[in-house]
């Protein structure tokens, strides 16, 4: 960020780099109204319940006014990015091999997960992907793919077993890379083959909530605050996405998490900037009522995280969770 835009900061306070004109934007909101004092109860209280079980974690901790948090690590997501997948992978321009979008059902009732090994990857899974296609996705004699990183349409039957979401659907826009989507979508954008449906992981802080999280109120479309215990800088998220656990988030999270600066751009090499591979980052799942994704105001969701982190206690109600809440 640009010092003509920057404010002094406590090392705990929300930050939420982007493009230049957003970041300040955030900046400024954070610096200004967003940082009155919340007027209820639970300012500096993290009093709560043990959970297991919840949130794919071991442990996570309930707090008294519905709050969700746990400690985990911090995995990233790239769903949502038009360039996370290509038919020809990096050769194409992708930052994400294929494998890492499907499962394989063969027609003997086998199946394995492509990104098993880098052997699998690389090869069966390549080798399937392409003796599939050719057979249009769902011939049950060579077997089908289920697709979860990358849009997919239509059923097939294996060996007696209904497999979904098998043929993976192109960009609208001729780009030639996957559609891929976020479970969290702007549903004013009718077309599911248009990518600007989907949350932008680049632009956006978003977390990923498993289901057992969001049955506990982290729901799409609501927000919280990750900070790694290390680090210190806390920065305001909007669940954005559904997957298998807690401790997943954007590159646009992860990276000033990390301290780093964000990108509207990422490459093979960068692309886990910002991933920490301990359980030393708190997640903090306010709940409450949720919001739909407007893909033209991508900007307002940092002011917006920010004000919720806020009203929900703030810097000071975080430090405290930081040790209250039990370590995985």
């Amino acid at each position: 960020m640009p010092r003509s835009c920057m404010t002094p900061m406590s090392p705990l306070k929300a930050r939420r780099p982007k493009t230049v004109k957003q970041f300040c934007l955030a900046a400024a909101a954070i610096a200004g109204s967003v940082l009155t004092r919340p007027d209820f109860g639970y300012a500096a209280d993290c009093q709560g319940t043990l959970l297991t079980g919840v949130g794919g974690v071991a442990k996570s901790w309930k707090l008294r006014d519905g709050t969700l948090a746990a400690f985990a690590k911090m995995n990233i997501n790239i769903d949502g990015y038009a360039k996370a997948y290509h038919p020809k992978n990096f050769d194409g321009g992708a930052v994400i091999h294929l494998c890492n979008a499907g499962e394989v059902f063969l027609p003997d009732g086998t199946s394995y997960q492509g990104s098993e090994s880098n052997a699998t990857c690389t090869g069966r899974f390549m080798t399937d992907f392409a003796r599939i296609g050719a057979t249009d996705w769902n011939d049950p004699r060579t077997g089908a793919i289920n697709w979860f990183g990358i849009l997919g349409t239509g059923t097939a039957t294996i060996h007696g077993r209904t497999v979904r979401e098998v043929k993976p659907v192109l960009q609208q826009d001729g780009s030639g890379f996957y559609v891929s989507p976020t479970a969290w979508a702007d549903n004013r954008v009718t077309d599911p083959a248009d990518q600007s449906r989907y949350v932008n992981p680049l632009r956006v802080a978003a977390a990923v909530a498993p289901r057992s999280a969001t049955a506990n109120g982290a729901a799409l479309g609501t927000f919280g605050v990750a900070i790694d215990r290390t680090q210190n800088h806390a920065v305001p998220f909007v669940v954005g996405d559904i997957g298998p656990r807690i401790g997943e988030g954007s590159p646009a999270l992860a990276r000033p998490v990390h301290g780093l600066p964000a990108s509207d751009t990422i490459t093979r090499q960068n692309r886990f900037a910002g991933q920490v591979d301990r359980n030393d980052v708190l997640w903090v799942f306010f709940g409450g009522d949720a919001i739909a994704f407007d893909h033209q105001q991508e900007s307002a969701l940092a002011q917006r995280a920010a004000s919720a982190f806020n009203n929900w206690g703030g810097e000071q109600r975080l430090s405290a969770c930081l040790s209250a809440v039990p370590r995985n």
